[in-house]
């Protein structure tokens, strides 16, 4: 959707009685009717939204376990899931992910959650996994 005919508020369209008012209406309302039209250019990117993105290096044994690094700084907290938008091996560039990854976790504190199982990734091998925290 985009929006159209974004009118700046300015005094002088204003009677001379009103033009006070409408100066001190424009200088708080013409920054954010900008803000929104640029939100609804397709300008809008993770520092705008409630997601966020993370990288991170992960290993898992033959049951997924992860192997070493199991707790990871998701920058926020009460999350509700995480999503894994891409999985690149680091070890095998041809030890592709047998499933779309999927992340089992306990939150143990402010923005740091254990990973306790991740599914889909080949094991003994090192993942460069890039995830969209909601």
């Amino acid at each position: 959707m985009k929006i159209n005919n974004v009118t700046q508020i300015k005094a002088e369209d204003f009677p001379e009685d009103a033009q006070q008012m409408a100066e001190q209406l424009g200088l708080v309302l013409n920054p954010f009717m900008q803000q929104v039209v640029e939100i609804t250019d397709n300008r809008i990117d993770f520092e705008n939204r409630v997601e966020n993105f993370r990288q991170v290096e992960m290993t898992v044994d033959a049951t997924g376990k992860p192997v070493l690094n199991n707790k990871i700084n998701v920058g926020k907290s009460g999350i509700r899931g995480i999503s894994v938008i891409a999985a690149f091996n680091q070890t095998n560039v041809g030890g592709f992910p047998t499933q779309q990854p999927f992340i089992s976790y306990t939150a143990i504190g402010g923005s740091t959650i254990e990973v306790k199982n991740i599914s889909g990734l080949l094991p003994n091998q090192k993942y460069l996994l890039n995830m969209v925290i909601y």
